[in-house]
Order: structure tokens, then sequence, then C-alpha cells
């Protein structure tokens, strides 16, 4: 029998209907990503080494000692957005109406965070001292993105495969710095803030200390974060990674916390990458910035979202997700060390 659930950080409701589900070695992805590499590709991709002119000039790298800034030697790179949805300006953004209409001049911040020279590598693949740069990267240009009085919103995500956005094949991530909040963000902040006066407690915290209890859903459990398929996943073999620390932004991870993020990551997207074909993802880290208020409401976290199946007319039109994998069975296949190599 299919079954209604409710995620209790956005009161959205989910479907779980596992008659429509299939094993997960079906899932495997027929179309998307493409592991070959040609030496044409590396030829013209704009982010593999000795195409830095390509890109607009670094605004940040690792790099070997004695290279220079836009040249080869860098383990990672990030540039601004060559076709950017918002463009960089110090001047400050003001609402403009015209009777029921309103905009904002699109005014923001958008990088891109080039994570290995390898155009053929993923997070999945890169070693755990590789992707400690990469979120130290990520770090430096969330603190840097909060210099600027515009911004409001500050979003780190990865698309990886065709169907998600990607563009280039090339391993990357982006960041996107809004002068507005979005819908869905202050929907978040909103119920975070309602359930503090209510019950004088984080809910993420609340949510982390329900899930351990329970034990069915978790996958993985570290000194620093928790790794659990969420109740009302809305989709198939979709995880959440929590600080066990209260924290409202992740500019404010420390050394230990990123060196033991840098283990979860690419263990997860390993499991994704080795029993599941490379499928395509997204993976988002939603935070606050650092002088956000009711900071005691609000926890960062990171999510990792499989595009497995399509999302039809029903999801569009409803805003009701249906999920074919029960997240009891997700923790499950993620737990598994039948086929873990890294």
């Amino acid at each position: 029998m299919p079954e209604l659930r409710k995620n209790i950080l956005t009161n959205e409701w989910v479907i779980i209907a596992t008659e429509r589900a299939k094993r997960p070695e079906d899932f495997q992805k027929r179309t998307g990503e493409s592991t070959l590499v040609s030496e044409n590709n590396i030829k013209t991709c704009p982010f593999c080494l000795n195409n830095e002119a390509m890109t607009p000039p670094e605004v940040f790298a690792f790099r070997e000692e004695g290279t220079s800034a836009d040249k080869a030697g860098w383990r990672v790179r990030v540039v601004p957005n060559k076709f950017p949805a918002l463009i960089l300006s110090s001047q400050d953004t003001c609402e403009e109406r015209n009777g029921m209409f309103c905009q904002v001049e699109g005014k923001g911040i958008h990088e891109v965070i080039i994570e290995t020279p390898s155009h053929q590598k993923s997070i999945a693949t890169l070693s755990s001292n590789e992707v400690e740069e990469v979120l130290f990267a990520y770090q430096q240009r969330y603190l840097s993105a909060e210099e600027n009085n515009n911004i409001k919103q500050i979003t780190i995500f990865r698309n990886h495969g065709q169907t998600t956005g990607a563009s280039k094949l090339h391993p990357h991530s982006q960041l996107i710095a809004s002068p507005v909040f979005s819908q869905k963000f202050k929907n978040h902040e909103n119920i975070a803030l309602e359930y503090w006066r209510r019950e004088k407690n984080c809910l993420y915290c609340t949510l982390m200390q329900e899930e351990l209890k329970k034990k069915e859903r978790i996958i993985l459990e570290t000194s620093h974060f928790l790794v659990f398929a969420p109740y009302a996943s809305q989709l198939p073999f979709e995880v959440w990674i929590f600080p066990k620390q209260h924290q409202h932004s992740f500019s404010s991870i420390s050394i230990k916390e990123v060196e033991d993020l840098a283990q979860i990551l690419p263990k997860i997207l390993f499991k994704l990458y080795s029993k599941l074909d490379n499928p395509d993802y997204n993976y988002i880290i939603h935070s606050y910035v650092s002088d956000t208020l009711d900071r005691e409401a609000k926890h960062w976290f990171l999510q990792i979202l499989p595009r497995l199946t399509p999302i039809g007319g029903y999801e569009l039109g409803s805003g009701i997700f249906i999920n074919v994998v029960k997240p009891e069975s997700t923790a499950e296949f993620f737990r598994d060390k039948d086929e873990d190599n890294r």
C-alpha cells in the first residue's frame, strides 16, 4: 500500500509508492554523462589544464608552489561564470515596483569551482585530500561572497550529468549568491523559526536525535556528521548530511569537520558511482549567511539528490513527489559494504 509522508523541514508531502519500485540495479543510467574522454574534448574544455585562457581570470586557487595565476599548476581553481545568472556589482540593489509587478536588478555572484585538473574524475573518485581542498574552496568563496552587502542567500551546488543542468563534463561545482531570498528558502526558515519558538530547540538537532533513536534510516555516523536517508525523501536514494554540532552557516565549518566531510562525501557518491553506474545527481549545501538573525533556530546541511527517475507533470503540478524507493531501503543500500572499494 502506498503511503504519504510529510517532510518536517518543509511541510511538503511525498508519496512513497514501493509497488512502482525497481531493484537498485534497474536504476542504472541509460543516458547522461559519458565516461569516455577524447583528446579533442580535453583540448576544447575550458576547465582543463593549459586552457586557463578560455575562462575569466581566476578569483581563487589552490596551486603548486611557484606557479602563477591563470596558468597550469593548480589543483582547485575558481573563476567567475562566463555566462553568469547574476552580475557582480558593488552598487546597492533596490526594489522597483510597477503597479502589482516587482523587480530587482540581477546583481549578485556566480562562480565556478573547478574541482580537479583531471577531466575524467569526479568527487566520487577523488582522494579525501583532494576533496578537502574542494570543500575549503567552497568555504573561502562563501566567506568572500558574504562580504558583499547586497547578498542575502548563498547556494553552493553541484550538477553531475546532462539531466541535472550540467553544461560541462569536467568536474565542477558552482556558487550563486543572490540579493533576494527564494520562497523555498524562506519556507525552510519560517518552519525552523516556528518550531524554535514553540519548542525552544533546533528542529534539525531534534530531527537528528529522533533519527538516531529510530536507527532505521541512518547510513553513517561520524564524530562530526550524521548521514541518513530522510523520512520523506523526494527522490530515490536521496541522502542528507547534517553537522552534529549546531551550526547555522557552512562558512563556520572547522578544519576537523572539513576532514570528516571529505571522507563522507566521496564515500556516498562512490556508492552511487559503483552500484548505480554513475547516475546523474545534484547536491546542494543549504546554509545561512554568518550574520543572519535567530541563529539558534537555523542549521546548515548538505542534500544529495540522485536523478534516477523523471520528474513528471504530477510532481510539477501538485508539488508532491512520487518516490518509488523507501528511505529505509535507501539506508540499507548505502550501508551495504559488499562493493564499497574506496
